[in-house]
């Protein structure tokens, strides 16, 4: 049993008063003035929940795409470093034996135990996508989620938490149907849509938008004069769906953040990193990918690029800078951490983690008054952040 004494607890998305965290076997015990067993001054610090990241492709040089442990064991330790106790390891468009093979290294790594942050699930971003807003995917192995092409989805739902796909696909809607009945999360993105087609997936049971104002589609005309909405509007109005956001003011400038934060409020906004391999590295020129997907990529300015196609490519930027960025725009710290804490957690159906509740695992973070970190805890033990590098 272990107390952190006078720290600012986060729960049920607000600060509490300057109060004690317990925790013993991995759980928080209770949160109140109770001194339990052994007792470290937290001195004023703020305890929150661990950030939790549902789009994530890399970090510190390595692809989920990579079928090694190594590759892995890498990306998991990188985003404990950066406060992120828990993601979902997402997979690119390729072939289809190369997104079985991935799945399967990742499956293999969470089966072998992990010293960084916790796999939650794959997220599979691709090849489900529409040509048109293929954005960093490889256009000429995008496909539609057909029965046939579903057939790694079903393969793998021991491990396939969440789908990106496109509403204007053949299919969509039925898929949706099937992946939602499975427990697997649908997400819209990467479209060419309009709102009757959006509509159609979201009564069937997708629930998030993918990266808003990223590769998500606008009005737009079909056959005749009528104006549809596209999945950007429908992302904004329709309180059934969340939106991820890469809040580096890079792929959302912060002033469109604060517009997007006015429409939806912090419940329905989930921080994304999007990350690539390419995250916590200098600046220079790099690769994404493996195989016949592996694309050229620069870092330069905080972001990442495709210079073959003058595009944002994906964010470097952790989940928790991105609390800081918001907190630095004039967002309600409150607002901030609840977005990348129990907003994504929630959209996930994790009871367990994403609040410092009595009976959640006591995988936090201690953080200044800055919002960085002090130190990180993860099944109630403190991690040695210098060991992760």
């Amino acid at each position: 049993m272990i107390t952190i004494t006078g720290v600012i607890p986060f729960i049920g998305g607000r600060f509490l008063s300057k109060s004690n965290v317990s925790f013993d076997e991995g759980k928080i015990v209770a949160v109140g003035e109770q001194t339990l067993g052994q007792l470290v001054d937290g001195k004023g610090a703020y305890c929150v929940a661990g950030y939790i990241d549902i789009h994530t492709h890399g970090g510190w040089g390595k692809d989920c795409m990579e079928d090694t442990f190594e590759a892995i064991d890498t990306i998991a330790r990188y985003h404990l470093y950066t406060g992120t106790t828990a993601f979902c390891p997402t997979t690119m468009t390729a072939s289809m034996p190369d997104i079985d093979k991935a799945i399967d290294n990742i499956r293999q790594y969470r089966n072998g135990g992990s010293k960084g942050a916790k796999i939650i699930g794959v997220h599979m971003e691709g090849p489900y996508l529409a040509a048109k807003s293929a954005g960093a995917h490889p256009p000429y192995l995008l496909v539609a989620p057909t029965e046939d092409n579903a057939a790694v989805v079903w393969k793998n739902l021991d491990m396939v938490s969440r789908i990106t796909l496109a509403p204007d696909l053949k299919d969509s809607d039925v898929f949706t149907v099937s992946a939602t009945a499975k427990g697997v999360q649908v997400s819209l993105g990467h479209d060419d849509s309009i709102d009757d087609e959006i509509m159609a997936c979201v009564d069937a049971g997708a629930s998030t938008v993918t990266h808003l104002y990223n590769c998500t589609s606008r009005p737009s005309r079909r056959q005749n004069p009528k104006k549809h909405l596209g999945l950007t509007e429908m992302g904004l109005i329709d309180d059934r769906l969340v939106c991820e956001v890469i809040a580096d003011d890079r792929h959302v400038p912060n002033a469109l953040f604060k517009m997007i934060f006015k429409l939806k409020g912090e419940d329905k906004i989930c921080l994304v990193s999007d990350s690539l391999s390419v995250a916590g590295m200098q600046a220079g020129d790099y690769y994404i990918g493996s195989g016949e997907s592996k694309q050229a990529i620069r870092i330069e300015d905080g972001v990442a690029i495709l210079p073959a196609h003058n595009t944002y490519a994906g964010s470097v930027t952790p989940v928790g800078k991105m609390v800081q960025n918001l907190v630095s725009a004039g967002i309600d710290p409150q607002s901030a951490l609840d977005m990348a804490t129990r907003v994504p957690a929630k959209v996930m159906g994790l009871k367990d983690r994403g609040d410092l509740q009595v009976g959640m695992l006591a995988d936090f973070n201690l953080l200044d008054k800055n919002f960085d970190i002090l130190a990180t805890y993860l099944d109630g033990k403190s991690v040695d952040r210098d060991s992760l590098k």
